[in-house]
């Protein structure tokens, strides 16, 4: 038998109260016998035999109007309906309508206020603009007025001024609905804008909706709650109460929302027939229809229901029961039961109307399938048999109408057989077959199943965006792709926030043992990955999957180009090597070059090569000397070519700083490092002496043989023979130098200069020479300080061969800067003893020599006051009452003679305290003073937070606010995008500013603009530290409240109740607890509670010593066999020094049956305790224990 349905009574003549029959309809008025059969009439010449024999030719066929649905053809410009949000965007929102219609309304057809605070956004005069998504909710009932309608869409307006644009004054009432926009904010409320003329209204914050932030330009439901005599002051409600009771009293004019008592008259076929106000015909539909306190409604019923829309020309209202006002925040996921592309197993067939076939999915579910296309039914007798009432189909659930609260359903196997369905089924990096259905010049459409997937130009073919000069434009991507072709693609890109899916065609990215990089933390370094050119400038971006990108910098992109845009086009398959990445900040390197090592050993040989051009081929200019050289001679340049080679690698990876001294510059100069900055340049040419004037000379020569044009001939041979002859002499002097010095490590000129004293003659010679040398060791040493951090650095590294290779390097380049050091040392002690001997000898021979000025004497200084940072003088005063006559010489003093140690270890402190007084000396020129030294520090480093933070201070220090705040706000403007740790770093030093020197005013706003452009825990988290230094419990207790709300995880509930530790609220911290073991999943709550007594005993609070003990008893209670619990509670007693309880608690724990693993822990935890608080009779008896139990355990 087939079920009856009881939603859907066989027409026929209009019944009365007391014949209604109830199983054939879905009201409730009971049956109370049946009407004397009549006799049949003959029929009539009209009839077909479609029509029921009960029919009569005065039947009424209102029905059909009830059956009658809404299509785009039949809505016209101006009709207001009842909608709900199906979807927020950026720019626009979607709306259901009723009668599966759809709607959209742009961003400026919501209110006047939000396109007054759009407009002020584009100009500049506000900072930021609440978006649509945090204006509308999922499911929010909307009132909307038709602007323009198409075939397939409607456009849509909110603005109260179109809604309300037939409404006056007079027609208001208390009690009445309207859709209000709010204009301002106030102290006490909210100025609405109803679109009413000559109207103001105000809603009250005691009367507004708690549930509901409100914010300038946003729409709300309200209901009027006064009215002054002339109407034109109006006080709003909001209240879910008030909304719920609003109701339409007086006849005219019903707008969407509107509640009115509608009276059931009689079932019709797709509904109900009914009448409403002053007796005017009213229909409700059957998918609109609810119960009344859970009971269906009965004939004569007056029943509440509210207005979806009035079809014209009659204004026929058509209405809901359904309750729109039920809740602030509707609650989609228990409203819509099934998801999109889920597939019912055995839908019911309910009723079949028209073309449609009713089903019910599940108990509270209900869908109909349009029988419209893909079918051929002739008539009502072929419907009946393919879907007979009571039988059971497959259905795939295509989409849920929020406004008609039903599911529309196909039976198309091809449908059912579909993979893809919606984006969530798609993954990235999965291989799928498509359909072309778009063909564009920058882009393609391909249908996955019932996906649309968007394919750049850059993904359509192999080479990519490849402009060829020669030709205007580009049509072989409209001649490769057709609409209909069948494609292979990959997924390149899923977004479900904004619903699109990337695709890419390139059949490089389509193989299926292609390495994919769709993650960040998946990139390995020193791993090739294959990618796509996406940018280009002086640098190239590499895009992999899901938007993964690498830098990738000109000099790792190979043969380096004059322009990168000339050498590469965007979307050119590369492989790229990764050089480092940062997961946490998505922030990856990489290079195109295969072996990036390789280029750096080949860029040091060419170095080289041309060094021994420079030094080598040029100096043996005579055949004599070529003859001449000895077979030592080629082994001491084979080891000096190998030693420089070995230098040019190390001073590559080590990357020397500019800001060196002059030897250190110089060796650096000789070794052909990579970059030197134009300062590091000209403080080598402040520094030079005479050989570097000569080394400059080659420079310009080296310059002027290059530029053949512009020189003479015999200017340019005169050049090269100076030229020549300089380079011999300096060749034949570092040979010299060499040949003398067998064993040791290789000097540069300069460094052999400073070596050699013989043309050291004058004590002034010798001050230069010490000076020179002192200068030459502290860059020794900083240069063998920075190797050491490095090679520190490189120690946790694992067996990596370039690594390794690099530690080798640096070690070598130790190495040899010790030698050099030494030799260094052993100059400096000669040139100390001859310059004492230059004192000694001025002593004895001038023992009364003084420069006398005035009153003053100004004493020569002596070998030890020369290395003192500043010439002291003595002051004496001119003793009037002596005479040269009476001075006597006074006896001189014999100097100790001091040993070779002792000189050794006086040499060495006093290069410690001149390094020391340099140092402080540099870090005192580097730290600005001044506004101006700031800025030209911010210069150089932009990205500084630190920096920037101290410019604040330095402000903050002359009490100017206002200019801190200022540099915080350019420093954020200053920054670059991708350093978020460097803005966060100064998010915060703002925050902290407005929180000790700002207003409220401030404080909010600065926290706004926070959490918009940053992570909100990470601002929440670092404002609880703000707010305890600060002392303001107030908002502390605010601000912890909405973190429990907000962030429900361990780390954010143990930070709050840190934070309300330090700030003494004991209380509020229990109850942070207490809230936490709610809320925290259960397997998180031992972890809380643990960290919780912690902060009870730390804290110092007066009972915190029990309390923590008692948690972690209790934890132990529960959780017998938690290790890290006990030897946190082992911990804590061993610091009090309680022996005896630690015995008590570990005794008790060893006393239970735990694995072996455990009672290995517990045994070495007891013995640590007692070494270090017990003694040894008792660390042997917890030893006898353990082997004990070794002795019983099984393993």
């Amino acid at each position: 038998m087939t079920e009856t349905e009881e939603y859907f009574p066989r027409g026929g003549k209009k019944p009365t109260t007391t014949y209604f029959k109830q199983s054939e309809n879905f009201l409730g008025a009971p049956d109370k016998g049946e009407k004397k059969r009549k006799r049949q009439k003959k029929k009539s010449e009209d009839d077909d035999g479609y029509l029921s024999d009960d029919f009569t030719q005065e039947i009424d066929q209102s029905y059909k109007t009830c059956g009658i649905f809404l299509n785009y053809r039949v809505v016209k410009e101006g009709l207001l309906l009842l909608g709900r949000v199906r979807r927020a965007l950026e720019t626009k929102i979607l709306v259901s309508l009723p009668c599966r219609m759809s709607g959209v309304v742009m961003a400026c057809h919501i209110s006047d206020a939000f396109n007054n605070i759009l407009e002020a956004y584009v100009n500049d005069k506000v900072d930021q603009v609440r978006e649509l998504p945090q204006m509308f909710r999922l499911g929010q009932y909307v009132a909307v007025k038709v602007l323009e309608a198409s075939d397939n869409s409607l456009t849509l307006t909110m603005m109260p001024q179109d809604i309300n644009s037939d409404r006056k004054a007079t027609d208001l009432h208390k009690g009445a609905l309207i859709q209000a926009a709010v204009t301002s904010i106030e102290d006490h409320g909210y100025v609405m804008d109803i679109g009413i003329p000559n109207t103001r209204a105000f809603l009250a914050k005691d009367t507004a909706n708690s549930d509901m932030e409100l914010d300038i330009g946003m729409l709300t439901w309200v209901t009027i709650k006064s009215l002054s005599a002339d109407s034109n002051v109006v006080t709003l409600s909001s209240e879910l109460g008030a909304l719920q009771r609003s109701f339409q009293r007086n006849p005219g004019v019903i707008y969407p929302g509107t509640a009115v008592d509608f009276t059931v008259h009689k079932a019709l076929d797709n509904g109900i027939e009914g009448h409403i106000l002053n007796n005017q015909l009213a229909y409700i539909q059957r998918h609109q229809i609810d119960t009344v306190k859970g009971k269906k409604p009965a004939l004569g019923q007056k029943i509440r229901a509210r207005l979806l829309y009035s079809v014209p020309p009659q204004q026929t209202p058509f209405l809901t029961m359904r309750e729109i006002f039920d809740s602030s925040k509707t609650n989609l996921n228990e409203e819509q039961i099934h998801q999109d592309g889920d597939v019912i197993e055995e839908a019911k067939v309910l009723k079949s109307w028209g073309r449609t076939v009713f089903l019910r999915l599940s108990d509270r579910s209900t869908g109909f399938l349009s029988l419209r296309r893909g079918h051929d039914f002739n008539d009502h007798d072929d419907l009946a048999k393919s879907y007979p009432i009571g039988s059971t189909h497959r259905v795939r659930v295509l989409c849920y109408n929020l406004s008609d609260y039903v599911y529309s359903v196909s039976d198309d196997p091809a449908l059912l057989r579909q993979k893809y369905f919606n984006i969530s089924q798609l993954s990235v990096g999965e291989l799928v077959s498509g359909t072309v259905t778009e063909v564009a010049d920058q882009h393609l459409r391909v249908a996955v199943d019932r996906i649309s997937g968007y394919v750049p130009r850059a993904h359509m073919t192999e080479t990519g965006v490849f402009i060829d000069p020669k030709k205007p434009r580009n049509s072989n991507v409209s001649k490769k792709y057709k609409v209909g072709q069948e494609v292979q693609a990959r997924v390149l890109v899923v977004d479900e926030t904004k619903n699109s899916v990337v695709l890419t065609l390139k059949p490089s990215l389509l193989a299926e043992d292609l390495p994919l990089l769709m993650d960040y933390s998946e990139a390995h370094v020193g791993k090739m990955y294959t990618g796509v050119i996406s940018h280009i400038k002086h640098y190239l971006l590499v895009s992999f999957f899901n938007n993964v990108v690498a830098y990738v910098p000109s000099r790792l992109v190979g043969a380096q180009p004059g322009d990168l845009a000339d050498a590469f086009h965007t979307g050119q398959i590369v492989k790229c090597t990764i050089m480092s990445v940062k997961p946490e900040a998505k922030k990856m390197s990489g290079s195109l070059v295969d072996a990036p090592f390789q280029d750096a050993d080949n860029e040091v040989k060419k170095a080289i090569k041309r060094k021994n051009e420079s030094y080598g081929n040029q100096g043996n200019s005579s055949d004599t000397d070529k003859h001449n050289e000895q077979p030592e001679d080629k082994i001491q340049k084979k080891k000096r070519k190998k030693n420089n080679e070995e230098k040019l690698k190390t001073d590559r990876n080590l990357n020397e700083e500019a800001n060196c001294d002059e030897t250190e510059m110089v060796s650096e100069k000789n070794d052909k490092t990579d970059v030197k900055s134009p300062e590091k340049i000209k403080k080598n040419k402040k520094r030079e002496d005479k050989v570097a004037t000569n080394k400059e000379s080659e420079t310009k020569g080296a310059k002027n043989k290059n530029e053949k044009e512009n020189i003479n001939k015999k200017e340019l041979k005169k050049q090269q023979k100076n030229k020549d002859n300089k380079k011999n002499k300096i060749k034949r002097k570092s040979e010299e130098s060499h040949e003398t010095q067998d064993g040791v490590p290789t000097l540069n000129p300069i460094e052999l200069r400073l070596v050699d004293l013989s043309d050291c003659d004058t004590e002034k010679h010798y001050k230069k020479r010490v000076v020179s040398l002192m200068k030459a060791i502290n860059a020794r040493l900083h240069r063998i300080e920075r190797v050491d951090k490095k090679m520190a650095a490189l120690q946790g590294v694992g067996p990596d061969p370039k690594k390794m290779l690099l530690r080798s390097e640096m070690h070598l380049e130790k190495t040899n800067n010790e030698d050099r050091l030494k030799l260094f040392m052993k100059a400096l002690r000669e040139a100390e003893k001859k310059l004492s001997e230059f004192n000694k000898d001025s002593e004895i021979d001038n023992p009364k020599e003084a420069k006398v000025k005035g009153n003053r004497i100004l004493k020569i200084p002596s070998a030890k006051e020369f290395w003192k940072v500043s010439e002291k003088t003595e002051v004496v005063q001119d003793d009037s009452s002596s005479s040269d006559d009476e001075e006597e010489e006074k006896p001189k003093k014999k100097r100790k003679k001091l040993s070779a140690a002792e000189k050794a270890a006086k040499v060495r402190e006093e290069e410690e305290r001149l390094r020391e007084m340099e140092k402080r000396a540099i870090d005192s020129e580097s730290s600005p003073r001044s506004s101006e030294q700031f800025e030209r520090a911010l210069l150089a480093q932009p990205d500084c937070s630190q920096l920037w933070i101290a410019y604040m201070a330095f402000h903050l220090q002359a009490t100017e606010i206002e200019k801190a705040r200022a540099v915080a706000r350019k420093a954020l403007n200053t920054i670059n995008f991708r350093e978020e740790g460097e803005k966060l770093n100064v998010w915060l030093a703002l925050l902290n500013l407005e929180h000790r020197f700002g207003t409220k005013e401030t404080q909010q706003k600065t926290l706004e603009d926070a959490l918009q452009m940053n992570d909100t825990y990470s601002i929440h988290s670092k404002l609880l530290d703000i707010l305890v230094e600060t002392s303001k419990q107030q908002e502390l207790t605010a601000l912890v409240e909405l973190m429990m709300r907000k962030y429900k995880t361990l780390e954010s509930y143990v930070a709050c109740g840190e934070a309300c530790y330090k700030s003494g609220m004991v209380e509020k911290a229990r109850h942070v607890m207490q809230r936490g073991i709610v809320v925290l999943e259960k397997k998180e709550h031992v972890s809380m509670v643990v960290k919780f007594a912690v902060m009870e005993r730390a804290r110092g609070v007066p009972d915190g010593r029990e309390r923590c003990e008692a948690l972690l008893e209790q934890m132990l209670a529960t959780y017998p066999q938690r290790v890290d619990v006990i030897g946190v509670y082992c911990d804590m007693l061993c610091k009090e020094g309680d022996v005896q309880r630690v015995r008590q608690l570990m005794e008790r724990m060893t006393a239970q049956k735990m694995p072996a693993r455990k009672m290995k822990v517990l045994y070495k935890k007891w013995i640590e305790v007692e070494q270090k608080i017990g003694d040894e009779e008792h660390v042997e008896l917890v030893r006898q224990n353990a082997l004990k139990f070794l002795d019983k355990a099984k393993f």
